[in-house]
């Protein structure tokens, strides 16, 4: 199958719009074209629903551009919202590797662009190209350690 000059443009775009994402700094264009060929490129308006908590799926998503809200509802029926997500961020890495159902919905706040593994397509990579597999989930882990540092600071400074 060969592409077009247009294609390939949008391809090469595609490439650097990921590289400038902390998660893929650490590869290069190439891992990253591995990746990316085994994911989808979705885009969402504002108000979409990306999932709801409790859907059985395992996707990770990258947040390329635009606004993402994390939220859940409260026992009591409160809509709770954890917190909002841009660029660079990650969601639905949780489902991603324990394979539970989600704890969470997303919405989106504002128009936006992700890209999405799924978990099989992840083993499929880590089967071919584990080199590759390794620093993407060396880019997820740094997300999730962020993300973890914020949440015991903020749980440090609310007591």
């Amino acid at each position: 199958m060969s592409i077009d000059e247009q294609q390939k443009q949008l391809i090469l775009q595609k490439l650097q719009d990921l590289k400038s994402l902390k998660i893929f700094s650490q590869m290069s264009e190439r891992e990253i074209f591995e990746v990316m060929k085994r994911a989808d490129i979705l885009k969402y308006e504002p108000e979409d629903l990306v999932f709801s908590e409790g859907d059985e799926e395992e996707h990770l998503y990258v947040i390329i551009q635009g606004a993402f809200q994390v939220s859940s509802t409260s026992r009591s029926g409160e809509d709770l919202t954890f917190f909002v997500a841009g660029p660079g961020l990650i969601f639905g890495e949780m489902s991603f590797l324990d394979r539970q159902p989600r704890s969470a919905s997303i919405t989106a706040r504002e128009a936006g662009e992700v890209f999405r593994l799924t978990r099989d397509d992840y083993e499929d990579m880590l089967q071919k190209d584990p080199t590759t597999a390794a620093k993407f989930m060396f880019g997820v882990s740094e997300i999730l350690s962020r993300r973890m540092r914020g949440a015991n600071q903020r749980i440090k400074y609310a007591t």
